[in-house]
């Protein structure tokens, strides 16, 4: 629902006098304290034993997190190696110039933070040789500043190890100075160096570990990792698979986001269930190699394409699974968001193409933005079927879970229409173009879909006096997030798919276009405050009773006002009690609470109830003083005209007789029931008349105990439907 505030480079200290700083290999220094608080244990795919088993069905609530980008002021503290965090620049504080793999090409300096540093003894290695430095401000005031010890270069091996010690710890901007730099013992001066490490205390140089402790802790409080800005999916322009980021970059990244086998190393490190976005503009090739690479593994370069005894990259671990989103957010236009644009784009091109499944019942050229609504669902679905050709029938909506991810609320009805779309097109054999050779319900396209699950009070936080922060908490979250709830929850369960929440959760002060009502530190208070742990937990009860099943929370770091971090004092290790925290832990052991969506069965639903939370699609014209909902004329094969998504609760499941009060009936007029998404049957309806209510016939189905949408239409008639009967 909100834009992100844009990942632009912090200000770092520019000018000569800056670098005075700068403790020189050569000038020795004093001894430093190491850091003992790194207590290891090897997280590897074996830790599966450690893995909660949950889901949307279980009991306990099934919750995931969103990462952010790793850079030098993320605040994550997420990787064993520095590097992976640092920033490279020129020694004009310029960019850096770089080879393919990231690594310098000539003189550098090394940003490994702009916030807090552990003190400790880190651990560098890089291939060639530099004089280097090290630059920082200890917090205490003191002059113990970072130094630079027991440098010493191995020529066989092309090989200089170090070490770094930062005595106290230090804040605000720091940096290692390489200067004097030779690729090779026999390179020319200014030459650059490669594979720079920069390992911290306690943990192992060989990359065996490669996530910090406090992180997988951090992480194993959810049970889904969404690596959304982790593979920079809203800037992320690759069309092939050599576009991609390989594991053999250092140094932060750029539009192309990290390598897929660091975020599948993550999963497979803390045992949770992944989240991935696929690029909007890769090419087919590029999502076969994707889901290969998931299944199989890679090099570090390409994808195996068949299990490997010893996969350089190990795939994802058995046991987990992986949820397949298209793009990110692609119906928002606001700045920062390119998938929208690239998609649009995509959508124009085919358009006016009535051989393209998007435009199978008529050419869009007219209206582009149907044409977006549709090329969304169009493509997910795509990277669906790519999934299922890769991993085989039995795996998908099981070990793989695409997803359907749409503006909240059904905003713009880009959910409604893509499913209405899709329900058309796949729901039917095509043997002329565009051809569709297998017909599919939603269910099996995707697993789950919905929009964000972002929430707020009516008070906005505008400062810290503690009636303003009283009223804050008292409205969050405010009634508008329980009414955006259910109408996802209406429209997904509706064509048979799980409700999901993407990405959501508090964020004081956050609005739709990014700019927020609170300041940054203002919004930090508000995290920081201990009633958001409760608040926090309310609001997660609003939206299971309103029909959420899985809320993806945004974000772990480096995103105020929505990060879960605590702002206000920057950790040197990774945030694992902050307030929005405690309310995980508090959610993650304690049961679902039930769910108030819908009418209770058996019972009457009268169609024109507004407690009823119907949805419907179409004119949904009245008739008969308010008594009945007129639906228009619906086609097998296109997207329907008219239908009603009613939502309906039941104790306990079991059969159940389902019937309609019609008003003057046409005769042979006939209405589909659909439940949860499952055609049941057809209504023949007897012609009435005199404007006096008719009952159906009755038609059986099975309900789950909780929460079931049933979905009406007309297939060869218009009919007016007063009431939904189920016994």
């Amino acid at each position: 629902m909100f834009p992100r505030i844009s990942d632009s480079i912090r200000p770092v200290l520019w000018g000569g006098a800056a670098l005075l700083g700068l403790g020189l290999a050569a000038c020795g220094g004093g001894e430093g304290s190491d850091a003992t608080s790194a207590t290891l244990a090897a997280a590897t795919p074996s830790a599966q034993a450690q893995r909660a088993i949950r889901d949307v069905g279980s009991l306990q609530p099934y919750l995931g997190i969103g990462i952010n980008q790793l850079s030098y002021y993320d605040g994550s503290h997420a990787m064993a190696d520095v590097v992976r965090h640092s920033q490279f620049r020129s020694n004009s504080w310029g960019d850096a110039s770089v080879d393919v793999n990231g690594a310098p090409t000539s003189d550098f300096l090394m940003i490994f933070s702009s916030l807090r540093m552990a003190a400790g003894t880190y651990a560098l290695s890089f291939r060639g040789q530099a004089e280097v430095g090290a630059a920082g401000i200890p917090e205490d005031g003191s002059g113990d500043r970072p130094y630079i010890r027991n440098q010493k270069y191995d020529s066989a091996t092309n090989l200089t190890t170090a070490e770094l010690v930062i005595p106290t710890i230090i804040r605000d901007n720091a940096w290692l100075a390489f200067s004097g730099t030779r690729r090779s013992a026999g390179a020319a001066l200014d030459t650059g160096v490669t594979e720079v490490h920069l390992w911290r205390p306690g943990y192992p140089t060989d990359g065996s570990v490669q996530f910090t402790s406090e992180f997988v802790a951090a992480m194993q409080k959810f049970h889904v990792i969404r690596g959304m800005d982790f593979v920079a999916a809203n800037s992320n322009p690759s069309v092939k698979w050599s576009d991609r980021t390989t594991m053999r970059h250092i140094g932060m990244v750029g539009s192309t986001g990290q390598p897929w086998e660091l975020l599948v190393a993550l999963a497979n490190a803390t045992g949770r269930d992944l989240w991935i976005n696929v690029p909007v503009k890769a090419n087919d090739d590029y999502l076969q190699k994707l889901a290969q690479l998931l299944r199989y593994g890679s090099d570090g370069v390409n994808p195996y394409t068949s299990a490997q005894a010893s996969p350089v990259h190990p795939p994802l671990a058995p046991g987990l699974r992986v949820y397949v989103e298209y793009g990110n957010e692609l119906w928002n236009s606001g700045p920062g968001f390119w998938g929208f644009g690239w998609a649009l784009d995509l959508a124009r091109a085919v358009a006016g193409d009535t051989t393209h499944p998007i435009a199978y019942d008529g050419s869009l050229a007219s209206d582009p933005y149907l044409a977006l609504r549709r090329w969304i669902a169009f493509r997910s679905a795509a990277i669906s079927l790519t999934f299922r050709r890769v991993f085989g029938d039995s795996a998908m909506m099981t070990t793989v879970r695409p997803v359907l991810a749409s503006q909240v609320g059904d905003a713009n009805v880009f959910f409604s229409e893509a499913l209405r779309w899709a329900d058309g097109f796949y729901g039917q054999v095509r043997t002329t173009p565009p051809i569709n050779r297998t017909a599919r319900a939603i269910s099996d396209l995707w697993w789950g879909g919905g929009g964000a699950a972002y929430y707020d009070s009516d008070t906005p936080p505008t400062d810290t006096n503690e009636a303003t922060m009283s009223a804050y908490f008292a409205g969050l979250p405010s009634a508008q997030f329980g009414r955006d709830t259910a109408t996802d929850a209406i429209w997904s369960r509706g064509y048979g798919l799980k409700s999901v929440a993407y990405e959501g959760g508090p964020g004081p002060g956050g609005t739709p276009t990014g700019a927020g009502v609170a300041p940054p530190q203002l919004a930090a208070l508000y995290n920081a405050d201990p009633r958001m742990t409760e608040r926090m937990i309310a609001a997660h009860r609003v939206y299971e009773a309103n029909g959420g099943q899985m809320l993806n929370y945004y974000v772990y770091s480096s995103s105020p006002p929505w990060d879960f971090v605590n702002d206000l004092t920057p950790g040197v290790v990774s945030s694992t009690s902050s307030p929005k925290l405690s309310a995980i832990d508090t959610l993650r052991v304690g049961e679902r609470g039930p769910v108030t969506l819908g009418t209770a069965v058996p019972g009457t639903v009268w169609l024109q109830d507004p407690a009823a939370s119907i949805r419907t699609y179409g004119g949904g014209a009245w008739s008969y003083g308010g008594q009945a909902i007129r639906f228009n004329i619906g086609t097998r094969g296109k997207a329907f005209a008219e239908s009603a998504l009613i939502p309906i609760r039941s104790d306990l499941g079991g059969t159940y007789s389902f019937s309609i009060n019609t008003i003057d009936a046409p005769s042979g007029g006939q209405m589909e029931l659909l439940v949860n998404g499952q055609s049941v049957g057809i209504w023949k309806l007897v012609a009435s008349t005199s404007g006096q209510p008719q009952a159906s016939v009755s038609l059986k189905a099975t309900l789950p105990s909780g929460l079931s949408v049933v979905r009406i239409r007309p297939l060869n008639n218009a009919i007016w439907v007063r009431d939904l009967v189920v016994k």
